[in-house]
Parts: structure tokens; C-alpha cells; sequence
């Protein structure tokens, strides 16, 4: 089970994509006439729904600690913020759930 479904937000001028416990920020950048933002914005909504990406968290107990982008084949290694107590338990979560996990650390 994943703690929120998929969120797509556009205030302040950018757009937010989340999923679970992770979310990215999309500015609304132009280029050459394009809304480049906008197209990498969904282009993550699209790796997000066909599970080309995963999304891991850390967590000491039920608080949440941080959170990332994970290619499914990636291992959830720590990110380079964690030292040595500040999470006990990993969590791996997408969209089918097809690589959904939840690990000690």
C-alpha cells in the first residue's frame, strides 16, 4: 500500500509530481517554443505508471525520513545524508506494486 497515489500539482509557476512519499518539482522552463518542464513532467508520470521507476524511503519507526527515485533493478542503498542511526526500515513502493518491498536497515 502506498501512503498517496499519484499527485500532479501545477501552482507557483512550476509543476510537482508525487507519488507515495516522493515528489519532484518541474519548472516551467521554455525552450525553442516548448514547455520543457511540462514534457519532463510527464514523461516521469509515464516511467512512474509503467514502473520504469520505483520510488524508495527511509524511515526510523513511522516517521519518515527521506525519500528518492529508484530504478526497479537498483538496490536501495542509503543516501549519502543517512548516518548511522537515523533510519531502521526501507521502504519500496510503484505503481503496481510488482516491486514494492519493505526492508530492515
Amino acid at each position: 500500500m502506498v501512503e498517496h497515489g499519484l499527485v500532479i500539482d501545477s501552482s507557483n509557476d512550476e509543476i510537482t509530481v508525487g507519488f507515495d512519499c516522493y515528489h519532484s518539482h518541474f519548472d516551467q522552463w521554455l525552450g525553442d517554443g516548448a514547455h520543457f518542464g511540462t514534457t519532463a513532467a510527464l514523461e516521469f508520470v509515464k516511467q512512474i505508471m509503467t514502473e520504469q521507476v520505483a520510488v524508495v524511503s527511509w524511515w526510523q519507526n513511522e516517521e519518515w525520513r527521506g525519500s528518492a527515485q529508484l530504478e526497479p533493478l537498483d538496490s536501495a542503498k542509503p543516501p549519502s545524508w543517512a548516518a548511522a542511526g537515523t533510519f531502521n526500515r526501507i521502504r519500496v513502493r510503484s505503481w503496481n506494486g510488482t516491486h514494492n518491498a519493505d526492508f530492515s536497515a
